[in-house]
């Protein structure tokens, strides 16, 4: 069963995620970052994606730390220092923006565990592929090769554990080898598909003409006022990044974490855009009650 947030048109939804991606990557303050992720884990919760984002949890903290610990081994700038190793100093400063990168690196991975289900390739054939057919084919298949690869290394892994191979027993020399056959396998299987359905779409003539919609995605009064609302609250949230608010300034001297007056209302706008599925989830609830 689709939640509110899905029904939406397919240019509500792909605005609300392209503009949740850009503040990810311009809101560089740690109070904007968490509040973000919480959002995301929250947003994923509602819409019955934890099981997705269960998943990527192994890869989004071990990516995480490595950002954390990997910037300050190479990173010496900053007044504060925290503790020396060989001459080398580990400064707060260094600790700090690495923690930020890994916050919002981990943020930008989870909303696309939400992204995946909820914008599916049919979505966005039907906003792209009258005008950009060959950009919206690129754009589909950038954004679920990650997925699609895990997916499909799953299965391998599953059918060779089925014939006694594994990458999980046994010596490190032979997991090694176990391994570069599982890759060499996903390789194969992947280019072969991938050369199918290229001549599969140019016998069926994609991109020559217009084409119809499988299905098609009728723009309402809701979708409009959904579309204004994000773009009432995404503008100030722009103009206050342009003039430096919503950003944590680490070198050379790191800012203070507290907030302006200006800092707030930029948080207050930030944050009424990113809970907008929040609000539409709770505006359906109370128009069912009702």
């Amino acid at each position: 069963m689709q939640n509110r947030f899905e029904q939406f048109h397919p240019l509500v939804v792909f605005g609300y995620y392209a503009g949740f991606l850009t503040l990810l990557i311009l809101m560089l303050h740690p109070v904007f970052l968490i509040t973000a992720l919480l959002v995301i884990l929250v947003v994923n919760m509602l819409q019955g994606f934890l099981r997705v984002l269960n998943r990527w949890i192994f890869f989004m903290i071990s990516t995480g730390l490595f950002i954390v610990f990997f910037i300050p081994l190479f990173n010496e700038r900053g007044r504060h220092v925290l503790f020396e190793i060989h001459q080398h100093r580990f400064t707060l400063e260094a600790f700090v923006y690495g923690s930020i990168s890994a916050v919002s690196i981990i943020g930008v991975i989870a909303l696309f565990a939400s992204y995946n289900e909820v914008m599916t390739p049919n979505k966005l054939l039907f906003l792209f592929s009258k005008f950009l057919p060959q950009f919206a084919v690129l754009l589909m298949l950038t954004l679920r090769f990650v997925p699609l690869m895990r997916r499909r290394l799953d299965e391998i892994s599953a059918v060779q554990r089925s014939k006694g191979i594994s990458v999980l027993h046994g010596k490190w020399s032979n997991r090694v080898k176990t391994g570069m056959l599982y890759v060499q396998v996903l390789l194969t299987h992947s280019l072969e598909e991938a050369v199918q359905t290229a001549d599969s779409m140019k016998a069926r003539g994609y991109g020559e003409k217009d084409r119809s919609a499988y299905e098609y995605f009728l723009f309402r009064k809701a979708d409009l006022w959904a579309l204004i609302y994000l773009i009432i609250f995404i503008i100030p949230v722009l103009a206050g990044r342009f003039y430096g608010y919503g950003f944590l300034t680490v070198y050379p001297l790191m800012e203070s974490w507290k907030f302006s007056s200006a800092d707030s209302f930029v948080y207050s706008s930030y944050l009424l855009f990113i809970i907008f599925p929040l609000i539409a989830e709770l505006g359906g609830y109370i128009r069912w009650r009702l």
